[in-house]
């Protein structure tokens, strides 16, 4: 072996050497940057899926109350509906009764006044002809005299009776108007809480992904140590190959024993 071959080995082990030592550092740095950024990577993204869940669970709580505070909401709506009908149905009668048998009833009674007001004013003028007799009569208001002011407080009921009657019977448009309105209502509140069924679903679909992605990152999370430190093992592992590689370049290099080329190309010269 010549000098310069032997020189070339020792440089060539010497660089080895050093790129096996820097290449060491080097690899561990990276592996330690890698996983510092890993590790990092999981928590923001264990926060992350932590926010998520809270969302999911303070929208699956409103959603809730909602969909009670709406399906409550419908009932009574739809019992003041049917409510509202059936007084609607009633109106009617209580209006033709009004101005129909009562008034009838009154009117009747009108026409028999005159003749109990002139029986009224025989009797009274008999009990005060028996006064003088000694019977004790002295009404503060006479008999015909009660029975004139009855008549004229019934004289004004009729109308008054059919005033109400109109009033009532006005109401049964607005009582239909409000029913159908409080129906269409109730139905919205129906529609919505359908919806809100089918955003529920959806929630649900959302927490079944993430309980997955919550798996996948423990998972990951699990892993994470373990692969580094394998990392850190090829590393150490490649750099030790390499540190042997080059002492036995360097070896070699500072051998001064002839290489087994030399001793034939001797013997052939000889």
């Amino acid at each position: 072996m010549t000098d310069t071959t032997r020189k070339t080995l020792v440089v060539s082990g010497v660089m080895a050497l050093v790129g096996s030592i820097v290449g060491l550092v080097l690899g561990l740095f990276m592996v330690n940057n890698l996983s510092d950024y890993l590790t990092q990577s999981v928590a923001v993204s264990e926060s992350a899926l932590g926010a998520v869940e809270e969302t999911l669970g303070v929208l699956e709580s409103v959603s809730v109350e909602v969909d009670e505070g709406i399906g409550a909401a419908a009932a009574s709506i739809t019992a003041a509906s049917d409510a509202v009908l059936t007084a609607s149905g009633e109106f009617d009668d209580v209006a033709d009764f009004l101005d129909g048998e009562l008034q009838a009833s009154i009117e009747t009674l009108l026409d028999t006044m005159p003749a109990a007001i002139q029986t009224a004013e025989v009797i009274d003028g008999t009990l005060n002809a028996l006064s003088f007799l000694g019977v004790d009569y002295d009404p503060e208001q006479p008999f015909d005299a009660s029975l004139i002011a009855a008549q004229d407080a019934l004289e004004a009921i009729p109308p008054q009776l059919t005033a109400q009657a109109e009033a009532i019977r006005a109401l049964v448009p607005v009582s239909e108007q409000f029913a159908e309105d409080a129906a269409a209502t109730a139905g919205a509140f129906d529609a919505l809480r359908v919806e809100l069924e089918s955003s529920q679903t959806l929630i649900d679909s959302y927490r079944a992904t993430l309980d997955q992605a919550q798996s996948v990152v423990e998972s990951t999370s699990s892993s994470l140590s373990a692969t580094t430190w394998l990392l850190r093992l090829i590393v150490v592992l490649m750099a030790v190959t390499g540190s042997a590689i080059a002492v036995g370049l360097i070896t070699l290099g500072r051998s001064r024993e002839p290489l087994v080329s030399e001793g034939f190309d001797e013997a052939t010269d000889g």
